[in-house]
């Protein structure tokens, strides 16, 4: 008995099902001086003998249908049972205890209300347990069902505190971009509504009919801009509030190859050189156009910016860190200055380089996505050299 409560201030401590195996197994031999100790839990309708502690091996790893194991048996009739010649006892599968040690047994249920698993002893010679023994091998089954159940639901209190916790990173990060995209409105809004109104009153004001036509010329390039600024960031706003979006198994080699084939106009008139290895990561689940969107937007960039001076060498690769997937693609093209652009890197309408097509939306939509996926992206440059994106995706 002491031994039993010195065993219930152990299990308390417990923080995982394998602590509490550890423990149980042990003193489940200890009480009773038996030569094995078997720690068995309930899988769907199997016996999973997950840990034992015993002269020599018992099953340890092993899986057995529930109506052929005697543990089974006393997990389905919700009650101990005790065989002192296991050969004698027809709910014994004799095959599978010939190589073992054991000659006697003595098993209990953990919970008799809808067992979740069994304790059992085992003794190397023919041995009768008394109901002292079953009685104590019940009570610590009884409080290993009390700890098991502990611990489920300590585990779903910190599952709710982490989930609250990414639900208070969420708000934050939702606020940080409400106040990102207020500014961005204002900046980008701001400027040609203000060209709209000047140019009104300059039509308003004049009598010259060319005047009037040159004035409503200007003001429909002016509109046509202010169209295309207006869907740029309605397209970021829905993917900045479109947190539950479906994500999709996705095999990375194919949409890139997809993505090749899109840019291979691009690509031959670059005479651009593309390799790639996804050995490390070559699947992940993610919103299939944000992938593509991603990669289409980062690679027609290393194109679009490579040097004159020089072929285009472009390598794609993808690979596993702590736990995300991340992919990076690295050129020996232009390069970007960070210390002067870094932080506007990533922002709308914000360009580095005098090329004819560069709008600077790409990379701006770029970490929306991303960002809107919990994922990060960041980039290593170098005037003269090329540039390395690296994109933080997802948990694998």
């Amino acid at each position: 008995m002491e031994r039993l409560v010195n065993t219930v201030q152990e299990l308390s401590l417990a923080t995982n099902i394998d602590s509490v195996m550890k423990i149980v197994r042990t003193v489940a031999r200890e009480l009773s001086g038996a030569d094995g100790a078997t720690f068995v839990l309930r899988d769907d309708n199997m016996c999973f003998y997950a840990d034992e502690d015993a002269i020599s091996p018992l099953w340890k790893g092993s899986r057995f249908p529930m109506k052929i194991c005697i543990s089974g048996w006393v997990m389905l009739n919700k009650q101990p049972v005790v065989i002192p010649d296991i050969y004698t006892d027809e709910r014994i599968p004799a095959d599978a205890y010939r190589p073992t040690f054991v000659k006697s047994l003595a098993m209990v249920p953990i919970r008799t209300k809808n067992p979740i698993g069994a304790i059992g002893n085992y003794w190397a010679n023919h041995h009768l347990p008394t109901e002292e023994e079953v009685g104590l091998l019940q009570a610590l089954a009884d409080i290993t069902a009390v700890s098991i159940e502990n611990i489920n639901i300590r585990t779903k209190l910190e599952d709710k505190l982490t989930e609250r916790e990414q639900m208070l990173l969420q708000l934050e990060k939702q606020k940080a971009q409400l106040e990102e995209f207020t500014q961005i409105i204002s900046h980008n809004l701001r400027a040609p509504l203000s060209n709209l109104l000047l140019l009104s009153d300059m039509i308003t004001s004049t009598q010259e009919v060319d005047d009037k036509l040159r004035y409503i010329e200007k003001q429909k390039q002016v509109v046509d801009s202010l169209h295309n600024t207006f869907n740029e960031l309605v397209d970021a706003a829905q993917v900045k509030k479109d947190f539950n979006i479906e994500k999709v198994y996705i095999d990375i080699e194919d949409r890139l190859l997809t993505t090749l084939g899109l840019l291979q106009g691009e690509i031959l008139k670059s005479n651009a050189s593309i390799t790639y290895d996804l050995s490390l990561a070559k699947s992940i689940y993610y919103p299939g156009k944000y992938f593509d969107s991603i990669l289409f937007n980062l690679l027609s960039n290393a194109i679009r910016y490579s040097s004159p001076e020089r072929t285009p060498i472009i390598h794609i690769k993808s690979l596993k860190t702590d736990g995300w997937i991340y992919l990076e693609i690295q050129d020996n093209g232009l390069g970007i200055d960070l210390k002067q652009h870094r932080n506007n890197l990533f922002k709308l309408h914000k360009t580095f380089h005098n090329h004819p097509g560069a709008k600077g939306f790409g990379l701006f939509m770029t970490r929306t996505q991303v960002e809107a996926m919990g994922g990060t992206i960041h980039v290593e440059s170098t005037i003269g050299t090329g540039s390395k994106f690296i994109v933080q995706l997802s948990k694998s």
